[in-house]
């Protein structure tokens, strides 16, 4: 089960044990009716990964043509100086 409160992703496994992940960036793809979340660890900000959500109740990996296109938006995303400047 997944739930998002205050930038953080709450995934709840099937033994009930939670996991903690704060979002980055996200954004939807409307063609494939999914959301991707970029997300890291707190105690580990280096360890960004992308995860996609088409129902937004669970995550669910990524295909190497979904990462290529995650990679360019968030190439976009950090080096656009029209985003930088709305961070």
């Amino acid at each position: 089960m997944l739930e998002i409160t205050d930038n953080t992703v709450i995934i709840t496994k099937d033994d009930g044990t939670e996991d903690h992940w704060k979002i980055y960036f996200y954004y939807r793809n409307p063609e494939r009716n999914k959301t991707y979340y970029f997300l890291f660890k707190e105690e580990d900000p280096d360890s960004l990964i992308v995860m996609a959500s088409g129902d937004g109740k669970s995550l669910e990996n990524v295909s190497e043509e979904e990462f290529e296109e995650a990679q360019e938006m968030l190439d976009t995303y950090e080096n656009d100086p029209k985003i930088a400047s709305l961070k």
